[in-house]
């Protein structure tokens, strides 16, 4: 009787390794999509094949950025076929890019990490206008609203800012109020009138203090001795996601289902706030936790009853757009929440309206 109890519990152990260790099989996990022009959105594709000899099936791909809008194969894979991850980034800064795309399967409880990597170039546009919407002072620059890709506690990410001096004097470009945790390179470090020039970030995730969104306001300098201001203001995000290897490693597991991605609250016009409304399901066997809900900017207001949301249970997020501060953000209407599912660590719901 011994004899036959070890071997079944072998065979369990084996059995539960089998499954834990499935995966898809990616020709490669890293696609340099080259060089596209601004504005003109480009697609990296990544293949898979299901190795193993349980059924496969992606259940979530988070690109971390709006920027990035994935599609994949849907349903499930069984063992020795294929599939393919598409993410379209839309190429609306200029510069080097590179992201990382987390892929949730049924078979492993971290996330596959791909990566997307590219450069958006000027091309034959010809206005300063087009190519750098957004004036403080006489310099021109590509964006005020700096987006790291997500980070895990270690990891760096970099961004990049075009600047043009517009000025008619030779421009040295310098940010103001810069954090412990955001490095800053000039490239060069003085810019002679009609030139161009980029400003390189790199985030350093083990300076941030708390999972989730880590948001702030750096400043670019107009001449020596500017002050700060709503005017010189650059917003800069990053978020850090949490280690999923320390969630709860019991049998119970919570599983996050929202009724939207993207909540479109109609035509504002005239009015001075819209309303409206998103579902959040626990459809797992586990106390479902939210740990962090934040949102992008002031315009917009979140409401929710409760973080700890219990197996089967509903609750639903309010949302209110309010039209006085739209004038004033820099950032995208975007709603973050951080959980303890570990198929669904981050999500964002996307605020849009007419």
């Amino acid at each position: 009787m011994k004899r036959l109890y070890s071997t079944l519990v072998c065979f369990a152990a084996g059995l539960t390794l089998t499954i834990s260790a499935q995966k898809p099989s990616f020709s490669q996990t890293t696609v340099n999509v080259g060089s596209t022009l601004w504005h003109k959105p480009v697609t990296a594709v990544f293949s898979f094949k299901n190795k193993d000899r349980m059924p496969l099936r992606i259940e979530d791909v988070d690109a971390g950025c709006g920027c990035l809008k994935p599609s994949w194969t849907q349903g499930t894979i069984e063992k020795g076929g294929e599939g393919t991850i598409s993410v379209t980034y839309d190429a609306n800064l200029l510069g080097h890019f590179d992201r990382i795309i987390l892929v949730k399967t049924n078979g492993t409880e971290s996330p596959v990490r791909l990566r997307m990597k590219g450069v958006v170039t000027s091309g034959n546009r010809q206005t300063v206008a087009e190519l750098y919407p957004t004036r403080i002072g006489d310099i021109a620059l590509s964006t005020a609203n700096v987006e790291f890709s997500d980070v895990y506690r270690g990891d760096s990410a970099t961004a990049r800012i075009e600047i043009w001096n517009d000025s008619h004097e030779v421009y040295t470009p310098q940010l103001m109020h810069l954090p412990s945790y955001i490095t800053a390179v000039y490239k060069p470090e003085m810019l002679a009138r009609g030139r161009r020039g980029f400003i390189d970030l790199t985030l350093h995730s083990d300076g941030l203090h708390n999972d989730g969104l880590n948001q702030t306001s750096i400043y670019l300098a107009r001449f020596s001795g500017d002050k700060v201001s709503s005017e010189n203001e650059i917003v800069v995000s990053a978020v850090l996601l949490p280690d999923v290897n320390t969630f709860s490693s019991e049998l119970s597991h919570p599983t996050l289902t929202l009724s939207t991605h993207e909540l479109n609250l109609g035509r504002l016009g005239r009015k001075s706030k819209l309303k409206g409304r998103v579902s959040l399901t626990n459809t797992g066997t586990g106390i479902l936790h939210i740990s962090a809900l934040q949102v992008f900017n002031n315009a917009i207001q979140v409401a929710l009853p409760k973080r700890d949301i219990v197996p089967g249970e509903t609750i639903n997020m309010e949302i209110t757009l309010v039209a006085k501060y739209l004038k004033t953000v820099k950032s995208l209407p975007r709603v973050l929440l951080i959980t303890n599912d570990s198929e669904h660590v981050k999500e964002t719901i996307d605020v849009v309206y007419e």
